[in-house]
């Protein structure tokens, strides 16, 4: 058969295309197309070799259905095989049934369908009425080993501290207020919210910081969360966009790490806490009670964030992860799902010998 060109697609901040990004680069010798959809239009319609595409709808036009459009319009040219993202909820809102109905279309298209959860499956089955009726893979969201220097020395570091901290250290000897951290981008429903919610009451004070800037559109939530945290006596900031390396730093920098949306699919973010070293304090959501149950080192799961807060600021160490206890059979690398990823699409093994360690 011929090999699928792998098409990243997006804003190249957007998690989609660096998930897709990051896959194709621990695929030798696969063909890549990385840009914008502006960018990419043309190469997508330009041959008809397969060609496989990770999907969100905010990613491939300015509605759902424009976004299901395009990907149709591929499919006419070319075969095309998606990896889906974001499954359509009904927390979604208003924009639920218009989601649900692109997604439907999309799949009904695609020659192969790949998720990156088994929740994401059920959730896909449960709410997108598609009629192609193919099987759904799982691929799992990969989450690579921190650097092991500064990991070691970091769980170190933290088991040295004395118990119940009123301040951190940045080991420079500036000392700051304890840090209760949420990684991504910043847009109403993420967590910051119910982060500092959680810390009313809390006499200590705290710094809420999202590590990550606002998403286009929502910068007014700075200023708006910043008054709300100094409400109940806390404060709030955010970074601004981080590269890989510097929100690894920033992710080991922090008192308590947070994983907590009002509705995720499957989230990168609690990704990038546990590749930077950390277990975060995560809400319920089953991809979070999957992950769970395939890693449970990996992550602290609560339905009372206030508690777990005020626990997790009393022994910060419980936020990291003992090196000791990492287990890659838990959790596949980006190495393995690139792996995973081209078996699904071509029949064919990646050898071990090549695509690095990771």
């Amino acid at each position: 058969m011929i090999a699928p060109l792998l098409a990243c697609v997006g804003p190249e901040q957007h998690g989609v295309r660096m998930h897709a990004q990051d896959l194709a680069a621990h695929t030798p010798g696969a063909r890549t197309a990385t840009g914008s959809l502006a960018e990419l239009r043309p190469v997508l319609l330009g041959e008809p070799s397969p060609v496989h595409l990770h999907f969100t709808d905010r990613i491939f036009g300015p509605s759902p259905q424009a976004a299901a459009s395009t990907v149709a319009e591929i499919a006419a040219v070319r075969p095309v095989t998606v990896t889906v993202h974001d499954i359509p909820q009904p927390s979604d809102g208003h924009a639920f049934e218009a989601r649900r109905a692109a997604f439907a279309r999309v799949v009904d298209v695609a020659r192969t369908v790949i998720v990156c959860s088994a929740s994401e499956r059920a959730q896909l089955e449960r709410h997108v009425p598609a009629t192609s009726g193919l099987p759904v893979h799982v691929n799992h969201l990969p989450i690579d080993p921190p650097e092991p220097g500064p990991w070691h020395r970091a769980w170190q570091w933290a088991g040295a501290q004395p118990p119940c901290p009123l301040s951190l250290s940045d080991g420079d000897g500036t000392e700051r207020v304890p840090r209760v951290a949420v990684l991504g981008f910043l847009y109403p429903g993420k967590g910051h919210e119910s982060v500092i919610e959680a810390l009313a009451g809390l006499d200590t004070p705290v710094e809420v910081v999202a590590l990550g800037r606002a998403s286009d559109g929502h910068e007014d939530l700075v200023p708006a969360l910043d008054a709300a945290a100094r409400r109940h006596g806390h404060s709030f900031r955010t970074t601004g966009f981080l590269d890989d390396t510097a929100l690894a730093r920033a992710a080991q920098r922090v008192t308590v790490p947070v994983v907590a949306p009002a509705h995720v699919s499957a989230s990168g973010s609690i990704g990038r806490w546990i590749s930077s070293g950390r277990a975060p304090i995560v809400t319920p959501h089953p991809f979070f009670e999957e992950l769970a149950e395939r890693a449970p080192w990996a992550l602290t799961l609560t339905d009372d964030l206030s508690a777990a807060l005020r626990a997790a600021l009393a022994d910060p160490r419980s936020t990291w992860i003992d090196p000791a206890r990492w287990n890659g059979e838990d959790l596949p690398s980006t190495r393995v799902a690139a792996a995973r990823q081209w078996a699904l699409l071509t029949g064919e093994q990646i050898p071990a010998n090549r695509g690095g360690d990771r």
